[in-house]
C-alpha cells in the first residue's frame, strides 16, 4: 500500500539500476516539449480560434491538483452569471474514440465509459452546462457553437493544448508539492519545465490548506510568471457524503468517529485518507488502484465483504470514482456506500471571478 507515502515523483518506482536507462529519452522528451512551446510561442505553428472566450484550466504535473473542483466551480459560477458555458475535454482514458457529447446541457447522453469519468463527472455537477470530449477540442467548440449558443468555453486539462488559442490561462499547483525540485517525468510528476508558468495569466495554489512554506514557493513561482500574473490561495473542502445506491445526501459530521472504510482510483490517494481523517472519520481499512480504475462488480462486492471485516459502518470513495461504479451494484449490498463530495473554495474569490469577468464581459 502507499498510503501515508508522498507520492512526489514517478523516479521512487524506477530502480537505481534502471534510471540511467532512462536519461536520454528523458531528455529527448524534455527537448521536444520546450521546442513545441518555442514554435507556438514564435508564431511558427498557428493557434485556433474559437468564437467565444476560453478559459484553460490547467497543470503542469501529472494528476492530483484539484483541476476538477475548480472546473465545476467556474462553470456553475459562470451560468449563474447568466453565461452560456461549455466543457471541452479530451476524456483521458475513455473507452471511446472521436467527439462525445456527454451533456447537451439538460441529460447526460452517455455512460462515464465512453466519456471519461471526470467529463462525466464535470457533466454530474453542472447542470445546464454542455460537456463534450474530442481529442480536436478546437473542432469540437466549431461544431458546438454551430449548433448551440456558447458565450465562454472552459478548456479542461488545457494548459498544453497549444493548438487552441485561450483568452485566460489559468494553472493550478499544489502547495504541499516541492516546486523548485521538482524535476520532469520520468524522474518528477512535471510534464512541461517550471519556465512554461510565463504563459498563465494567473495561478491557483490549491490546497493551501495544508502546512506549506508559502514564501518558498511564491519566490519559485514568480521566478518564472510574468510579474503582472496574480496567485490565488484555494482548498478543497469536504461538503457532503452521497449515497450511491439513492443519490440522497448527509453531512460529513453524521459519519464523525465512527469507524469507516475508503478506497480509490486517483493520482494521489493519501490526500483523500487525509480529509477523510480532518473531518474527524476513522480510516479502519483502505485499498488504493490506479488512477481512472475501472471497476467491476466483483471488485467492489469484494471491497464491501473486506470493509465490514475490518468492522466499518461505511465504505467511502471519491465522486470520480463513483463514476466508475454502477449504483445497481451498491443497492445490492449490506454496508452503506458513499461518495465524498468535494468544492472548490478560493480565499480570493473576489478577485479571481473579477479576471475571469473580464475575460468573459465584451
Amino acid at each position: 500500500m502507499l498510503f501515508g507515502k508522498r507520492l512526489s515523483s514517478p523516479c521512487m518506482f524506477l530502480p537505481p539500476i534502471t534510471r540511467p536507462l532512462f536519461y536520454l529519452p528523458a531528455k529527448l522528451y524534455a527537448g521536444g516539449v520546450r521546442a513545441r512551446a518555442w514554435l507556438y510561442e514564435r508564431g511558427w505553428l498557428k493557434q485556433k480560434q474559437l468564437p467565444a472566450p476560453v478559459i484553460s484550466i490547467g497543470n503542469l504535473t501529472v494528476g492530483g491538483t484539484g483541476k476538477t473542483p475548480c472546473v465545476a466551480w467556474l462553470a456553475n459560477w459562470l451560468q449563474s452569471e447568466g453565461h452560456a458555458v461549455a466543457i471541452l475535454s479530451r476524456g483521458y482514458k475513455r473507452a471511446s474514440t472521436g467527439r462525445v457529447e456527454v451533456s447537451d446541457g439538460k441529460t447526460l447522453l452517455c455512460e462515464a465509459a465512453a466519456a471519461g469519468d471526470e467529463p462525466y463527472l464535470l457533466a454530474q455537477s453542472c447542470p445546464g452546462v454542455r460537456v463534450i470530449v474530442d481529442q480536436d477540442r478546437y473542432a469540437a467548440g466549431r461544431w458546438l457553437a454551430g449548433r448551440a449558443p456558447v458565450s465562454v468555453f472552459l478548456l479542461d486539462d488545457g494548459y498544453q493544448h497549444l493548438r487552441l488559442q485561450r483568452d485566460l490561462n489559468l494553472v493550478l499547483i499544489d502547495a504541499t508539492d516541492e516546486l523548485a525540485r521538482a524535476r520532469m517525468v520520468p524522474f518528477g510528476r512535471l510534464r512541461e519545465p517550471l519556465t512554461a508558468l510565463r504563459r498563465a495569466d494567473a495561478v491557483i495554489v490549491t490546497r493551501a490548506d495544508q502546512p506549506f512554506d508559502r514564501a518558498a514557493l511564491e519566490t519559485t513561482i514568480r521566478r518564472h510568471t510574468r510579474a503582472q500574473a496574480p496567485i490565488f490561495y484555494a482548498q478543497h473542502a469536504l461538503t457532503k457524503l452521497r449515497r450511491l445506491d439513492s443519490d440522497e445526501t448527509c453531512e460529513v459530521t453524521d459519519l464523525a468517529n465512527q469507524p469507516v472504510a475508503a478506497f480509490s482510483g486517483i493520482a494521489r490517494p493519501e490526500r483523500f485518507l487525509n480529509d477523510l481523517g480532518k473531518s474527524g472519520m476513522r480510516v479502519v481499512w483502505q485499498r488504493s488502484f490506479a488512477d481512472h480504475h475501472r471497476y467491476t462488480q466483483a471488485e467492489f462486492a469484494g471491497l464491501t465483504t473486506e470493509a465490514k471485516q475490518a468492522g466499518a459502518v461505511g465504505l467511502l470513495t471519491t465522486e470520480k470514482d463513483a463514476a466508475n461504479l454502477q449504483a445497481a451494484w451498491a443497492a445490492a449490498v449490506a454496508l452503506p456506500a458513499y461518495a465524498a463530495q468535494l468544492a472548490f473554495r478560493c480565499a480570493e474569490e473576489a478577485a479571481l471571478q473579477g479576471l475571469v469577468l473580464k475575460t468573459v464581459q465584451p
